[in-house]
């Protein structure tokens, strides 16, 4: 985004201005959310000092029209405005803003700017309440002027500590932000979803029950659940209508299970998404979160559940705990195995094949019927709570699988809505019949100490075995040195990741050289490994005075991994040109010679915020890095099959006395200098 919008600086300014005036025009403004899509917009910006005054600019042009606007429809209709849609049916807009505006006068105009209800209204109010423009102008103005940097400035700030951060940890500081803000997205909209349904699905699930008594077919079927003055006739219905949902979400889900088969057939490749995401700070977090669900820690949870329910001797609640978690199990099991046969689903170690993901599935049937067994005995606003901890919990588990490459989104989705239907169909037979029980919070409790106390004992003793089984390590693969120059290049990955522009995620080349001859001769040739990170080395960082010999260079991650090999040879303009090699895995003839992925870069450095020296990467100066490398080894040899490939490179004296190598067909290709 922050690339996008230096590419297209008018449409930034333009959306400013945009923003800024339908946030202030009446009635849009109460429903358009302005102040987090400014925010944006500043973040997009950064700090780059003539677009962030051009959009501040923009913003202020857009709050001023706006107000007027609003002003002038005020003074325009005035007492029709009760009567017009949408005051007509909410007259609360206007009383809110009509009080407050009799209640503070003139400085309502200044102070209603900075609250986001009565932004849109107050102009609007003052306007039918016949304010002289001459008193409602200079306010108006002097609240947009200073209401403009609050609502930029800050979006600014994030987006130039964001591109920081990026630099310093690029893909842990995505993983961050798609952990944070997706949490953050789900747990509001269930948040919001819960309390819409809870203000207005009594009236809606009411109706619905009356007309499923009156079907002439399904009343003889399912009228009985929802007979007058039974218990939890609201809940049943609820959970009917997710049993409807749920089962309409499998079925498009097994539709679309046949385009799951790329992931089988690729092993989640290196450079595909989920690796992309793969961080070597970040996999210890998931490695634990996977555990902490793993089978043995769920079945004690389920027996667990079992032995506190014989205790209290709840025998409906016990048939149903069974019923929805070791009965939804084994139909997962069933509907997996049917599915794997119907898809011809190859023989893979781990889950990335499963349709539905079975693991998942009883992850959701054990805390959601948990949760709804609980949830029985809470208050309403109570249960809000719980409901939102049980979906965070169960995204993160989630995530973790596609993060782990142990599940396709496809296999999630049937998982979820295979157990979301289940639940729904058991926890409507559980509560139709479901009396209420004094403690829930007190077994809540219970619950999770059990759960934390299980995950403590599984999680040390197997995470190393854990760990080996889900390391992207690149396996080791013998190529004919031959093949590998006329096409079998093509194998090895093209991307570092399937995450951001792809001229920054690009190979650059392929070096078909032993580890030691490459150090060597870019050591030659007045390359130099940076400084190594550490808290001396970080000094430079804080200092006063940029020294760009002094900076270190943090590692990127491909699949997972830090790069092998990182080198830099500096400039006499204080650029950098940085070498990143990471081992593909591949090896070559009898020799045995690794093809090393890289990426070569020219760097800048920069203050920002005038806090932290950094680097900065200089897209247009991509050529000349690689220029800087080409000039580099006097026995290498270098080709570019096409105007997309990688360079291929390969040491003459080391092949030509082993392998008989025929010029190549097409292609660009540059001879060793001897």
């Amino acid at each position: 985004m922050l690339e996008w919008a230096a590419d297209h600086a008018g449409w930034v300014v333009a959306a400013g201005f945009a923003l800024a005036f339908l946030e202030a025009l009446a009635v849009v403004g109460i429903v358009v959310p302005g102040i987090l899509l400014l925010f944006l917009l500043g973040a997009m910006v950064g700090w780059d000092a003539p677009l962030l005054l051009a959009l501040g600019g923009a913003v202020m042009a857009g709050a001023v029209v706006g107000d007027s606007t609003s002003f002038w429809l005020g003074r325009r209709y005035r007492e029709e405005l009760w009567k017009r849609w949408p005051f007509a049916t909410r007259r609360h807009w206007l009383d809110l803003g009509e009080q407050f505006f009799l209640h503070h006068g003139g400085k309502s105009i200044f102070i209603a700017r900075f609250i986001g209800p009565l932004r849109p209204v107050v102009p609007l109010v003052a306007g039918s309440m016949h304010m002289p423009p001459a008193i409602f102008v200079p306010r108006m103005l002097a609240a947009c002027a200073l209401w403009t940097p609050v609502m930029v400035l800050p979006g600014a700030l994030f987006g130039e500590s964001l591109e920081l951060a990026a630099e310093f940890g690029g893909r842990l500081t995505l993983l961050l932000l798609v952990l944070l803000i997706g949490g953050w997205l789900l747990i509001w909209m269930t948040r919001s979803l819960y309390e819409m349904a809870a203000r207005r699905s009594p009236w809606w699930l009411k109706n619905l029950a009356l007309w499923l008594r009156r079907h002439p077919f399904l009343g003889r079927c399912f009228g009985g659940l929802v007979e007058p003055g039974r218990r939890e006739v609201l809940s049943v219905m609820a959970l009917g209508l997710l049993l409807v949902l749920s089962l309409g979400a499998l079925f498009a889900a097994l539709l679309l299970a046949p385009l799951s088969t790329a992931a089988w057939e690729s092993g989640f490749e290196f450079a595909g998404l989920a690796a992309s995401l793969r961080s070597h700070f970040a996999d210890p977090l998931f490695f634990v979160v996977a555990l902490a669900v793993s089978r043995p820690v769920l079945l004690t949870l389920i027996a667990f559940v079992t032995l506190m329910l014989l205790a209290q001797r709840r025998w409906n609640a016990l048939l149903h705990w069974w019923l929805a978690t070791l009965g939804g199990w084994l139909l997962a099991l069933l509907l997996n195995a049917f599915m794997g046969l119907l898809l011809g689903r190859p023989d893979l170690a781990g889950s990335i094949g499963q349709v539905p993901h079975v693991d998942f599935v009883l992850t959701v049937l054990v805390f959601g019927f948990g949760a709804l067994i609980v949830a029985r005995d809470f208050r309403p606003r109570q249960r809000k709570w719980l409901y939102l901890g049980t979906v965070a919990l169960l995204a993160l588990v989630a995530f973790s699988e596609f993060y782990l490459a142990r599940a396709t989104v496809n296999g999630l989705v049937a998982a979820l809505a295979l157990a979301m239907g289940w639940l729904a169909l058991t926890g409507i037979g559980y509560r139709s019949r479901a009396a209420r029980h004094a403690l829930p919070g007190l077994r809540l409790a219970a619950f999770f100490f059990v759960w934390l106390l299980a995950a403590t004992l599984v999680v040390p003793q197997s995470y190393s075995a854990f760990e080996r089984a889900h390391e992207l390590a690149r396996p080791i693969r013998q190529m004919d040195a031959a093949a590998w120059w006329h096409g079998q290049w093509r194998e090895l990955p093209q991307l570092r990741s399937r995450i951001g522009r792809s001229e920054r995620k690009r190979f650059d080349a392929q070096l078909a050289l032993d580890r030691v001859e490459l150090v060597q001769t870019l050591a030659a040739d007045g390359w130099r490994r940076p400084p190594e990170i550490s808290a001396e080395a970080l000094r430079p960082v804080f200092g006063k005075t940029l020294r760009p010999e002094r900076l270190v260079h943090l590692p990127r991650d491909f699949a997972g991994q830090p790069d092998d090999l990182i080198l830099r040879r500096m400039l006499e303009d204080g650029r950098v040109v940085l070498f990143r090699g990471w081992d593909s895995g591949a090896r070559l003839g009898p020799q045995a010679t690794p093809v090393w992925l890289v990426q070569v870069r020219m760097l800048e450095p920069v203050t920002r915020l005038g806090l932290f020296n950094t680097w900065r990467e200089i897209d247009t100066a991509s050529s000349r890095a690689l220029d800087e490398l080409r000039g580099t080894g006097d026995d290498w040899q270098w080709r570019r099959p096409g105007p997309d490939a990688p360079w291929l490179v390969r040491s003459v004296c080391t092949t030509c006395l082993h392998i008989d190598f025929p010029d190549p067909v097409g292609g660009s290709y540059v001879k060793s200098k001897q």
